[in-house]
């Protein structure tokens, strides 16, 4: 297998966004030094369903990787992101709005044959490196071009990629900004009041996911 040329983004613990994250539950492991709060991630927030940084979303991965479920239940894995790291990566879904097939079978230059050749870990690796740069998109419910128009503008954010960007505003962005002419906010509000409601009780980060989430995310 041809080396990597950098370690993926999606594999790195991300210190500084984990306090932020899970500032409300972190209590005095807060004040830990990097090295150490990744310590205590590994032994204790892994196996509590804690993401290690923003581009793995760890809920998502459980709630839709049986395999991982399993791994996890006979402590043959501690999270969905160790199952990920393992082997998951090949063919998982890492974030509710990245699909691994989806992305890898849209254009040849980015086949696995090519992906090994040019040294990424996968798809994904691609797509925070590469793709995101090149407006492609890694999920039928993310149309780049469509989020760009519809954001709100942020100078601080302006140079992020559109994926890269979306990850670094609060997660309800999707209930009021359209990512895809594949999904209309909106419209979603109005018809479905049980959605909202998982969104508002914060058992779910907004409605296209909890969409995604019912309706067999598998298929992306």
């Amino acid at each position: 297998m041809t080396s990597l040329q950098f370690p993926p983004l999606w594999k790195a613990f991300d210190p500084a966004w984990y306090r932020q994250e899970y500032k409300t539950v972190l209590g005095d492991a807060l004040s830990l030094s990097d090295a150490d709060l990744k310590a205590w991630y590994e032994d204790q927030g892994a196996f509590s369903g804690h993401s290690p940084n923003r581009y793995f979303d760890e809920e998502w991965y459980r709630r839709n990787c049986s395999e991982a479920l399993t791994e996890i239940a006979a402590n043959r894995c501690r999270s969905g992101f160790e199952h990920y790291c393992r082997s998951g990566f090949k063919t998982q879904s890492p974030h509710y709005l990245f699909s691994e097939r989806y992305y890898t079978s849209r254009s040849p230059d980015i086949s696995l044959a090519n992906l090994e050749k040019n040294g990424f870990a996968n798809g994904y690796d691609h797509f925070l490196r590469s793709g995101d740069k090149e407006h492609r998109s890694g999920h039928l419910y993310f149309n780049p071009e469509i989020y760009i128009r519809n954001r709100p503008e942020n100078p601080e954010l302006a140079h992020l990629s559109p994926f890269i960007h979306l990850l670094h505003v609060d997660k309800s962005m999707p209930d009021t900004v359209q990512l895809s002419s594949q999904f209309d906010p909106a419209w979603y509000r109005i018809t479905h009041p049980e959605a909202v409601q998982a969104v508002e009780y914060g058992y779910t980060p907004n409605l296209l996911y909890q969409f995604l989430a019912d309706f067999t995310p598998d298929g992306f």
